[in-house]
């Protein structure tokens, strides 16, 4: 399994499930080099706990995943 397919199984199989139970979303938007961006909406736009989840489940999980290199970008997205 390739580096971008581990990321993406971890996105989709651990991160969006617990994230839409919350309320929010989240997805790969991109992953270019040692760089992901994951777009993000629902709850996780304007919850005062972004940042535990962002440092406490997102980064972990895909820095295990993809190494410790990685460097995790958000992108918001709101909807209309």
């Amino acid at each position: 399994m390739t580096r971008r397919e581990r990321i993406e199984e971890v996105v989709r199989e651990v991160l969006a499930p617990l994230i839409e139970a919350d309320g929010g979303g989240v997805e790969l938007a991109s992953f270019e080099g040692s760089v992901v961006t994951l777009r993000i909406s629902g709850t996780l736009l304007g919850d005062p706990g972004t940042n535990y989840v962002k440092r406490s489940v997102i980064e972990p999980a895909l820095k295990r995943a993809g190494g410790p290199d990685l460097e995790i970008v958000y992108e918001r997205v709101i909807a209309d």
